[in-house]
Order: C-alpha cells, then sequence, then structure tokens
C-alpha cells in the first residue's frame, strides 16, 4: 500500500492547486485523488479530502456554475465511496496474506522439525509443540479407545467437540466447524488411528485449513518412512533371531520377547493346534498363573478367543476384553485387558497362533498390527521348516521304535505318529487287510479299539463305499478327503457297519472332516488309515495331504517288513503239528491280554488242562497215532471256544486256554465243555480224559505269575482227584 500513499498525497496536490486555479482538468483530478485516497488511508482521509476539494474553488472565487459545483461534489463523494471499498478489500487481502505467510512459515518451521526426530511415537507426542506458533489457540492428537476419546499429545479439551472427533473418525476427511466469531475447531484425520485437533481462537479460511491439512501430511509422511525404517529393523533382529533358533519353541520365544518391547504389551503365547487342542509352544512376560495353567493343560477346539481367530484365518484384535463374547473369566480376574490373536502362516494354512497381552484397556495401532503381520509371516515361513523337519525326524524315530516292536505295538505306533504329525488330525484308526482279504481294526486313537474289532469290511466296503474316488486312486495310494460341509459322513458309514458299534464306537457323528488313506506296496493295498477331525470341517488341507503321502511310503514300507515279520513270528509261535499257537506265543499273547485286563478293567481267566490216557495210546499204536490224537483235540477246542478267546499248545499233551472279559464262573462252564468234548476222542476202545484247572483276574489273582500258578496248581489237584475241572464250582 505504500505505492498508494504516495500516488494519494501527489494526486490531491494537483487536484487542490488545479482547483485553486481554474484548470481544465480539475474535477477529474479532484475525483482521482478522493478515489486514490480511500484507498490508501479509508474512510476519514477520503471525507477531508472531499470537503477541502469542496471548499477550494468557493475560497479561491472559482465558482462558475453552481450546477456544476454540485456535480463535482457529488462526483468526489462517489469517488470516495468507491475508492473507500477498494481499499478496505485491498487492505483485507494484505492482512489475509501476511496471516498466510505467518502461517506457512510456522508449517514450514514445524515440519523442518519433524524431520529431526528419530522415534515415530516421540514424533506424535511433540505435534502439538511443533505447531505451537500457528494459528491455533490449542492443540492436540487423540485417539479413541473404546467410545471415549483419549488425548495421546498435547492440552486441548477434545470431549466438546466429540461429535466433530467422530465424524471425522468415521468419514476419514478433515472436519471443520466454527462457533461465533472467536472459536472454531479443525479435527484432521492421521496416520495410526489417531486424530488431530486444532481449536482456532477465531474462523480459518480454506487456504489456513489446507495448511493445517498438509502439515498433518507432513508428519504422517515422516513417521511412516521413521516407521519403514524401524520395521526393516525389527525385521532384521526377527530374521537373526529366528536364524539362530534351533527348534520351533526356541523361535517362538524369542519372537515374543522381541515383541514385548515394540508393542508395549505386558506378555505373549505362542501355540500350535494339534489333536484337537492348542499346544504351548512358548510364552514370556508377565503371564498370571490362573492363565499359565490353563495353558499347560492344552486349550480345547471351540475355546474362547484364539478359537475364533484359528477357524477364521483372521487377526483378532480386543481392545477391552471386558467386554469381549468369549471372555475367559480366569484370564480377565487374573488382570488381562487387551489382546491380539493373530494366526501365524507361511505358505501353508495357519497352525499356529501368536498372541500378544496388555494388563491396560488399550488401541493396537495400526503400526502395531503391521507388526504382528510381518512377524507372523516371519515365524510363519520358519515355522513351516521346522515343522517339516520335525516330521522327517519323526519318520526316522517311527522306523526305529516299529522295527523293534510288536505287530500290535507297531499298529498302535503307526497310528500315533500319524494323528500328531498329519496337519488337522485329531484322531484315527487303521485298518490292516486281513488273510481273508476283508479289512480290520488293528489299531485306533481317539476311539473304542475293543469294540470296533468287532467289526470286518469287506474290500467293496472299504474301497467302493467308504474311500468311493475310483480303482485307479485306491491302487496308487492317493489320499481322499471328505467334509461334512460336502456330505453326511455318519450315513456313510452305516452302509458299511453296523450302526449301533459305529455310533458309540466309532463316534461318526461327531466327525467333521475326515482324510482316508490307502497304504499301497508294489500294487497292493495293504492297510487304509483314517485320519478324522471333530473340530473343524477344514481341517485337512494340501499340506495335510502332502504330509500323509509322505507318511504312506514310510508306513508302507513298515507295513511290508512288519507282514514278513509277521509270517516269521507266526512260524515260531506256531505249534507245527496242531497248527495251535505254542507256548512263546502264550507268554507274549499273555502279558499283553494281562495289560489290557488291567487298564480297562475287563476279566481275564486262564485254563490249564493236561490229556489223562494219552501215554497208553502212544505206548500201543505207537507216536503216529498219537499225533492224530492231539489233533483232533486241537480241533475241538478250537471249535469250542468263542471269538476272541485263544487255545495253545504249550507241549506233549498240555493245552492251555485265555478267555478275556470272562470270570471265574464262566471260565469253569467253559472247561467242562472242553472236557466233555474231549471224552469222546478214543483209538479202539482207549479213550482220552482232560484234567483242567481254571483261575481269573481278578477275583483269583492280581498278578500274572500268580494267576498261571494257581491254575497249574488246580489242573494237578483235579487229575490228582480223577476230577474234569478244579474248582468245581
Amino acid at each position: 500500500m505504500r505505492g498508494a500513499h504516495i500516488l494519494a498525497v501527489l494526486a490531491a496536490t494537483l487536484a487542490a492547486v488545479g482547483l485553486a486555479l481554474d484548470w481544465v482538468g480539475g474535477p477529474a483530478l479532484a475525483v482521482l485523488a478522493v478515489f486514490v485516497l480511500g484507498i490508501a488511508w479509508g474512510r476519514a482521509a477520503a471525507l477531508v479530502a472531499t470537503v477541502v476539494l469542496v471548499a477550494l474553488p468557493v475560497l479561491a472565487g472559482a465558482v462558475g456554475s453552481l450546477a456544476v459545483w454540485a456535480l463535482c461534489a457529488l462526483a468526489l463523494l462517489l469517488a470516495a465511496g468507491m475508492g473507500l471499498e477498494i481499499g478496505e478489500r485491498l487492505r483485507k487481502i494484505e492482512l489475509r496474506q501476511r496471516r498466510l505467510r505467518s502461517n506457512m512459515r510456522a508449517v514450514m518451521r514445524a515440519a523442518q522439525r519433524a524431520t529431526r526426530f528419530q522415534d515415530p511415537e516421540e514424533l506424535i507426542a511433540r505435534v502439538p509443540r511443533l505447531f505451537e506458533q500457528g494459528p491455533a489457540r490449542a492443540t492436540c492428537v487423540i485417539e479413541f479407545v473404546g467410545d471415549e476419546i483419549q488425548v495421546v499429545s498435547g492440552a486441548c479439551n477434545p470431549v466438546p467437540w466429540k461429535e466433530v472427533v467422530r465424524e471425522a473418525l468415521h468419514e476419514e476427511q478433515p472436519v471443520y466447524q466454527e462457533e461465533g466469531p472467536d472459536r472454531a475447531v479443525l479435527v484432521v484425520p492421521m496416520c495410526g488411528g489417531r486424530l488431530f485437533v486444532l481449536e482456532a481462537a477465531g474462523p480459518l479460511d480454506e487456504d489456513e485449513r489446507g495448511l493445517v491439512n498438509a502439515f498433518v501430511g507432513v508428519v504422517c509422511l515422516v513417521r511412516q518412512k521413521l516407521v519403514e525404517s524401524r520395521e526393516a529393523e525389527q525385521f532384521s533382529r526377527l530374521m537373526t533371531a529366528l536364524a539362530s533358533s534351533h527348534s520351533l519353541m526356541e523361535a517362538s520365544e524369542k519372537v515374543i520377547q522381541l515383541l514385548i518391547p515394540i508393542l508395549g504389551a505386558s506378555s505373549g503365547i505362542v501355540a500350535i493346534f494339534r489333536q484337537g487342542r492348542f499346544e504351548l509352544l512358548a510364552m514370556a512376560g508377565k503371564i498370571p498363573p490362573e492363565e499359565e495353567a490353563l495353558l499347560l493343560s492344552g486349550l480345547p477346539a471351540g475355546w474362547g478367543a484364539i478359537w475364533r481367530s484359528y477357524i477364521q484365518r483372521s487377526p483378532l484384535f480386543i481392545e477391552d476384553y471386558g467386554r469381549f463374547d468369549l471372555r475367559v473369566e480366569e484370564v480377565y480376574q487374573a488382570g488381562i485387558r487387551s489382546l491380539v490373536f493373530v494366526p501365524v502362516s507361511g505358505e501353508r494354512r495357519a497352525r499356529i497362533v501368536l498372541v500378544m497381552q496388555d494388563e491396560r484397556v488399550r488401541t493396537w495401532s495400526e503400526e502395531d498390527r503391521n507388526v504382528l503381520a510381518l512377524v507372523a509371516r516371519g515365524l510363519g515361513l520358519m515355522a513351516e521348516q521346522f515343522l517339516v523337519r520335525e516330521r522327517m525326524d519323526a519318520l526316522l524315530r517311527l522306523e526305529r521304535e516299529v522295527l523293534g516292536s510288536f505287530i500290535d505295538e507297531a499298529y498302535e505306533t503307526l497310528m500315533r505318529y500319524a494323528v500328531r504329525l498329519v496337519p488337522g488330525a485329531e484322531a484315527g484308526s487303521l485298518l490292516v487287510r486281513a488273510d481273508d482279504s476283508r479289512f480290520v481294526y488293528a489299531a485306533a486313537l481317539g476311539y473304542d479299539l475293543e469294540s470296533l474289532r468287532k467289526v470286518a469290511f469287506s474290500l467293496e466296503d472299504v474301497r467302493d463305499t467308504w474311500y468311493n474316488t475310483g480303482e485307479e486312486k485306491w491302487a496308487q495310494g492317493e489320499p481322499r478327503i471328505i467334509s461334512t460341509m460336502e456330505q453326511d459322513i455318519a450315513t456313510m458309514s452305516y452302509k458299511t457297519a453296523p450302526v449301533e458299534v459305529i455310533d458309540q464306537a466309532g463316534r461318526v457323528r461327531e466327525i467333521k472332516a475326515n482324510l482316508c488313506l490307502p497304504i499301497v506296496y508294489q500294487g497292493e493295498v495293504l492297510a487304509v488309515m483314517n485320519l478324522d477331525s471333530f473340530s473343524d470341517p477344514e481341517a485337512f488341507d494340501d499340506e495335510s495331504v502332502e504330509a500323509t503321502r509322505i507318511f504312506a511310503q514310510q508306513t508302507a514300507l513298515l507295513l511290508h517288513e512288519q507282514h514278513y515279520r509277521k509270517l516269521l513270528e507266526r512260524a515260531a509261535h506256531t505249534d507245527p503239528l496242531t497248527g495251535l499257537p505254542n507256548r512263546r506265543a502264550f507268554d507274549e499273547d499273555f502279558g499283553s491280554l494281562w495289560k489290557s485286563a488291567q487298564r480297562y478293567g475287563y476279566p481275564l481267566a486262564l485254563l490249564v488242562m493236561d490229556l489223562s490216557g494219552f501215554k497208553q495210546i502212544n505206548d500201543r499204536f505207537g507216536h503216529a497215532a498219537g499225533d492224530q490224537v492231539l489233533q483232533e483235540v486241537a480241533k475241538i477246542l478250537s471249535t469250542h471256544t468263542r471269538n476272541g478267546d485263544r487255545v495253545y499248545r504249550w507241549g506233549g499233551d498240555e493245552f492251555a486256554v485265555l478267555l478275556p472279559h470272562t470270570a471265574l464262573a464262566g471260565a469253569v462252564r467253559a472247561a467242562r465243555r472242553f472236557a466233555a468234548a474231549i471224552e469222546r476222542v478214543c483209538l479202539e476202545d482207549h479213550c482220552v480224559h482232560a484234567s483242567i484247572g481254571a483261575a481269573s483276574f481278578p477275583e483269583d489273582a492280581q498278578k500274572p505269575e500268580e494267576l498261571l500258578k494257581l491254575a497249574d496248581s488246580r489242573m494237578y489237584q483235579a487229575k490228582a482227584a480223577g476230577l474234569m475241572v478244579e474248582p468245581r464250582e
């Protein structure tokens, strides 16, 4: 405006001289002078100049016509008004430009200061102080925790502006609101789910609001660079920690210890879902004793927030645990107030869940979420390598255990390893092809094996009805997956087995998913393994199939070797004359049945018998005739036994019978049937008779050697007394 001032002085001087000397251009100069004075100095200067310039012609005696003089006066007044209006506008523009320049300098200084920070959280904490020289009366950074506003930094009171803040958060756009001429607020969404609140002493125009938005943008950009730099450093530390780990448990613990200070959390947990439970891999920090007890016992499927995160395969952030619908009261009462659950996965489905906890209600920021996602990804990739290594090591252990065990123990071991090693498996059973080509249960985990042993399946039942994927895939040993999302598993099962058995012992109504694996060796299916999930219809995936294929190759070799071992064992455990199991087989079976009887609490009876009159047949008719008599006795004993009873030839003319699930009274009745049938074995006029001693666990003895000794003693008592059976009743 300095040029306007000089021009106004010059125009006023010329106008005064021109009017006084009655110049031709004097009135025009006067109008110009008044106009410029109004622009330069405002209302007072314009009015004074108008009065002076109107009065000068009168004083100088230069007034010609009164009408002309009046017109000149009117023109001067109009010029003064126009100059005044334009001057006001120019002054406002100049004032606004000054304020903008001042605010711009403040924003630039704040932006420059923002770039000097090294910690993103410190930057956010100092934002209000960075902007203290701008157009603000007060500034602060806030965030929502639940439904409440929490001031992160600064000294403003955002509560009166709660609806404005909520609108800015919801719309993710700056929101501006005025309350009278001396109060206004601007709320700008920031990075990390936070908001910048500026309380102004007066209205803010669009350019000023733009400057504030630009400042927030600069702060967020600087913060993003700092966060990226910190994340890169954290990732480097993470990979270093993982690379130096020798096990999945060690890697998990290192991850938790790395995350606790980064997130400001109080504790952390890593758990893997196996066999229907979350099995603890690692925990660190301040774990409440009540929660630790739950973790060590294993968390079952369907339990709490960890199951929801696992089954939905997505992170779950809980800011206020007290309001969570699946809250575990023991954990809440122990002091846990905020949690986050992150499924840990690499290239496969997540079977591991990372849990971070805090003892305070808190917001899990965008940066927290990014860090957790990064860490979960790194741990997931490393976990997959550890799990593959674990499976390979387990297969080596499996080979050693199976080859060094009896056949029934080998089947049980195979089943136990399969359920643990195949992702998604919670239970399982093994069907082995018997000599008559039917499939029978040889092992089961999670089911009643003793009841399942009563069921046998034809090849067509197993291959065409249950497996139901075609003969070609059956012969190739291709795994098959079915789920209750696609079909009713129970209905399929009822087509192959009695409902009363398969419902109770087989739990088919509980099965949500099944993986069926034909175990093939040189084109022949030796066995069929079924792995089941009771909790997740989508439990089995490509990783499960891949694990079963690796497992199937090793299992087929082991079963093949076991098959030939079984043939050798059968030869070593079979009496060549009668075809009955021999004393060696009796010793092994007796020990096995005794353990089962003790474990499941059912009775076990033993019969020991000796043939009277056999020596006379040998002496009179020769050993060939004696052999025929022994074969006939063996046939009679085998014919008169129930399913599950086992007959043995101990040697010479001694036989033994093991009767599972039989008390002493039942054993005596069975002994009488055997003795009566044996009396019909005669050669000409010479017949043989049986003397039988009976004893039963737990009625007669609590130890296997005691039971054997008692039955043998009673057999000699019967023989000495000329009785068929001792005891008599």
